[in-house]
This record gives structure tokens, sequence and C-alpha cells, in this order.
């Protein structure tokens, strides 16, 4: 799902447009609504300035008028376009007159994806390019999918397949196993952990793009979630000797939420705390009610957060600059997943650095489902801000 030029999943760089045509207004007309949706438009009066800006800049969609001035016309330039990218890399949306019907016709033969007539309504026009943009967007999801799955599971694969083959030579049959094996062993059951870990994302991730994920709501001692997902931890806490702190406020209410879901987002937020923890660190986890709203925030004693990073944090398939502190390996979907399950809860989620050191990533719940009204709106996710 879209809105504007903004996919769901994080907050990537809006999306590029170059509207193509001769006319002065209509071009005007276009960019102001186009705008407004939150794209970047650039504007080309014929053919040969189209050229240059394409060759000067990525493009994620084009609407292009079939009669360009000069030499060279809209098909032209279409079959130009479509000897370079191919219909799902580059959407073009053809703008022709009421008489063009043969040209629209060879326009879509020629690898045109959808066309307006003239005149048209601009909201329809801004309709016919977010779908399109969607589109596009889950292609890109689709491809990244494909480079994560090829390139984070081709290793770990064969690492596990190198690990075992190593214990089946050297392990006797009925014998004692040795201390190399065991830990030949522990490498393989981590390494399949890893590799179960990415294959969850991704399903999750591709869950949410197409909005597949339904919550189970049900009143919940959120307290008791918070000591789930700290009891999860405190293993891995304790081997990288990093002690887990908890606080909680007097009188927490029940709240109305996804017991599973918020596991998973509290899960995610106390690992990567200790993951980016230096050895001999607290992680504190405290919770608080405030108003009709629960706010959980999990402070470590990291390196904190560049302001770069505060920006892509929540995206998915990020590569931030700090570096896990045991070797630890990442998909770099976790933060956006938590985003978009704690926006599936109408919560805000965010990070701030702290005055002295590390960070503070903190979510914030309602106790109670909204209104059947407000459910129908879209929920405000607001990442990186504290509130």
């Amino acid at each position: 799902m879209t809105d504007g030029g903004r996919e769901m999943g994080g907050d990537p760089p809006p999306r590029r447009i170059l509207v193509v045509d001769d006319d002065d207004g209509l071009r005007a007309g276009l960019a102001i609504g186009l705008k407004r949706d939150g794209y970047i438009v650039q504007l080309a009066g014929d053919a040969h300035e189209a050229t240059e800006k394409l060759a000067g800049m990525d493009f994620d969609l084009i609407l292009l008028d079939l009669h360009l001035p000069g030499t060279i016309n809209g098909l032209s330039l279409l079959n130009t376009i479509r000897a370079q990218r191919s219909p799902l890399n580059l959407p073009v949306i053809i703008i022709s007159g009421s008489s063009d019907s043969a040209n629209i016709v060879t326009a879509l033969r020629d690898g045109a994806n959808d066309y307006v007539v003239k005149p048209f309504d601009a909201s329809t026009v801004r309709a016919r390019v977010r779908t399109q943009i969607t589109l596009k967007a889950l292609k890109d999801v689709n491809d990244h999918f494909l480079r994560t799955a090829s390139h984070d599971l081709k290793k770990p694969i064969m690492l596990m397949l190198d690990v075992a083959s190593q214990i089946r030579l050297s392990a006797r049959a009925g014998g004692p196993m040795s201390a190399d094996d065991q830990s030949a062993l522990d490498l393989l059951i981590d390494t399949g952990k890893y590799m179960q870990q990415i294959i969850g994302e991704l399903l999750d991730m591709g869950a949410i793009r197409a909005g597949r994920i339904c919550l189970q709501r049900q009143s919940t001692d959120f307290g008791a979630i918070v000591r789930q997902a700290v009891a999860h931890n405190l293993g891995y806490a304790h081997g990288k000797g990093i002690e887990l702190g908890l606080k909680f406020s007097p009188g927490l209410p029940h709240i109305v939420a996804d017991e599973l879901r918020l596991l998973q987002v509290l899960d995610n937020l106390i690992g990567n705390a200790i993951k980016f923890s230096p050895p001999k660190t607290r992680v504190a986890i405290s919770t608080v009610a405030d108003g009709e709203q629960i706010v959980c925030e999990v402070t470590d004693e990291g390196p904190g957060l560049s302001a770069e990073d505060q920006v892509r944090l929540f995206q998915p398939y990020q590569a931030l600059s700090n570096k896990p502190t045991g070797n630890e390996q990442s998909t770099g979907l976790g933060l956006a997943i938590c985003k978009e399950l704690i926006a599936l809860h109408h919560g805000d989620i965010g990070v701030r650095n702290n005055a002295g050191r590390g960070a503070t990533f903190w979510i914030r719940v309602p106790t109670k489902p909204p209104s059947p009204d407000s459910a129908l709106a879209e929920p405000a996710v607001v990442g990186g801000r504290a509130t």
C-alpha cells in the first residue's frame, strides 16, 4: 500500500515522476497535484529535453504525451525507453487526445502501462499514477526478496552442510562427542535458527505488504508480555555479560491487543539492545501508563545512533553504521516489521539518543482499540520521534 510517494514498510525517498508534454499549463497542473501527493516531479516539453533528463536521473514513472513537437514524437520516445527499461521497471502512462485510439493501441502494444485521454480529471491521473507506482513498489519488493533470499540463505546453508559433513567424518558411532564436535553442533543449531529468522521475517514483511496480517485482539496483561520478552532474552544477555533491568509503574491497566505480535516487537527491541551493547553493560526495560496509552522503553548503554541512522532505522533492508558487538547477524527487517506491527495497533514507535550514552527505543500503544470510525483512518506512525 502506498500513500502518495511513500510506501508502507518505512519512509523511503519519494518516487520521481517525469511529465513530458508541450502544454505548459497541463505540465504545471499535473506537477502541482503530484507534488501534493509527495512525488518529486520533473518536467520536459519535448523528447530531446526528456531524453536529457532520463540520462541524468532515475525515474519511477513517466507521463508521456503522444504528440510532441520536433522530429521525435511520443511513440518514438516510448520505443527508446522500452529498449532500455521494461514496463515493470519504468511504468509509462500515455497522454493522448480523444481521437488517438489507433495510437493508444500502438502505444499499449509497444509497452505503455496505461493511458489517459485529454481532457482529463487530475484526480483520475493521480489515481492511475498511484496504481502504477504501487505495482512498481511490489516488483521492487519482490526483487529485493529474491536478492535477500539468495544472498542471506545461500551462505548459511553452505555453512550448515560443511559443519554437518565435518561432524559425520569425525564422530564415531556410539562414542562420546568431542568438544570440537559439540562446538560444531552448536554452530549448526545457531545457523539453523538464523535461517529460520530470515524466513520468518521475509514472510512477515510479505504479509504486511499484502495486507494479510490480521491482529488477534484480546484483553491482555502488557506487563506479562514484557516479562515474557525479557525471559526470552535472559540467556542471550547472560552470554554477553549484560544485565537486564525491569521496571514497572504501579497499576498498569490491561490492554486490548494482539499478545503474540506485541511480544514479537518487544523481543526484537530487547534483542537488538543486547546485540549492539558492549559486554558488562546494562539494558533497562521500563513500562508506564500514560493516560489511555502504555509506553514501554528499552534503554541500552551502546554507542547510540547517528542522525543518518535514525532516519533510515525503520526502513527495510537497511545496513546501519553500528555493528553488533558479538558478530551477530541481522536481516535488516526486524525494526521495519516492528514499525508496521505497532502501526496496526494504532500506536507509535521511535528512538532517541540518551544524554550520556546509548539509545532508547520506545513504543506507545493505546490500552483500548480505536472506535470503528477511527479504525478506518490510516494510523499515524512517527518513527524517530520521542514523546
